[in-house]
């Protein structure tokens, strides 16, 4: 049997429903749903299934949780949770490059999350811009096809992986990759993001940051010899600008003040909105009353819940439908839905009034 025929069998078998390719024109990664819940499905090697087995009973944080993981003869296949964020690829192309604080909030999540890996002996192998999700204001390390468990009188990998320009001299085969060759890609992402400009070739005085905070932290980081370098993420978590990584405690920033207070109010503000516009609802049905015709009071209530009901009914709509689609389909549609809506509701109160 052919392995994309065993693979869809499989995801029948356990429950999920197909619902289409994560990437354009290729049949896998695929999205599929189960009891109303959107995740993705993978094919993999066999030799990547002791490290996913892993990852299944040990979640590390800011990275997919795997669901399961299922096998056949000739297929296997891993059901992950849906990142459904853009990539640091795409902020950088959209937005240039970012700021230091900026990068620093990437540093450190990716650190908690690559010293989470390093606890168990897992090596990531394929850090870069592209794998690196930004979601719902926090940043998750994506796709372990590369990854692979560490072992100690190991002297070099058994399949030499890694994307040119972010991979460190290790994974083309010179040692055993380890954390620390993780951190020399991350130190080659952190200097993307500073400067905007996706890698071609090693780092040098022309390539590298301007920034005097980063640039030695950098430098370390992607230092030839692994010796060199920080020698695990907890070593370069400490390193980072302490000057710029107070606790809420000490300092809370104006922004997570604004937030903090926000969260506060939240749910009573949207109590109150509720009344108010339960009001206005119940204040409109009872003024239709006062038309004398029936042709009158239907128009009347028509033009009124084009008003007040179709903006509140199509932001609810919106907001599924944000849930439901890529980002990346979303950000194409989302003003073309907005203008429609708004033209829809514009045309249905001019026919009724």
């Amino acid at each position: 049997m052919l392995p994309i025929v065993q693979a869809m069998q499989l995801l029948s078998e356990s429950g999920y429903e197909p619902l289409g390719p994560l990437i354009a024109q290729r049949e896998f990664p695929l999205l599929v749903k189960k009891q109303q819940v959107v995740s993705v499905a993978k094919l993999v090697r066999s030799d990547n299934v002791p490290v996913l087995q892993r990852l299944k009973q040990h979640p590390v944080p800011r990275m997919p949780r795997i669901e399961a993981l299922l096998t056949a003869d000739d297929c296997i296949l891993s059901v992950e949770t849906l990142i459904n964020g853009q990539t640091l690829a795409a902020l950088v192309r959209e937005q240039g490059s970012f700021t230091p604080k900026m990068t620093l909030d990437v540093a450190q999540e990716l650190l908690i999350t690559l010293r989470a890996l390093g606890e168990q002996q897992i090596v990531h192998r394929d850090l870069k811009l592209s794998n690196i999700m930004y979601y719902r204001e926090h940043y998750y390390l994506i796709d372990v096809n590369a990854a692979r468990q560490y072992h100690e009188f190991q002297e070099s990998d058994t399949r030499l992986l890694g994307t040119s320009g972010f991979a460190a001299p290790e994974n083309y085969g010179f040692a055993q990759t380890d954390q620390r060759s993780d951190l020399y890609s991350l130190g080659i992402v952190l200097n993307c993001l500073l400067t905007g400009n996706e890698p071609h070739g090693p780092l040098d005085a022309e390539t590298m940051t301007t920034d005097q905070t980063w640039a030695p932290i950098i430098m370390k980081a992607t230092t030839l010899d692994p010796q060199r370098r920080y020698q695990s993420a907890n070593a370069m978590l400490t390193a980072l600008p302490v000057w710029r990584q107070s606790s809420p405690n000490e300092s809370m920033s104006k922004t997570r003040h604004i937030r903090y207070w926000w969260l506060r109010i939240q749910p009573t503000l949207k109590v109150m909105l509720w009344i108010v516009y339960a009001f206005f609802v119940i204040a409109a049905i009872g003024a239709g009353f006062d038309h004398v015709t029936v042709t009158g009071k239907v128009n009347y209530w028509i033009t009124s819940f084009m008003i007040l009901g179709a903006p509140v009914l199509a932001h609810y709509g919106n907001r599924w439908l944000h849930r439901h689609w890529l980002s990346q389909r979303w950000a194409r549609y989302r003003w073309w839905l907005r203008a429609g809506e708004a033209l829809v509701i514009i045309l249905m109160i001019d026919h009724f009034s």
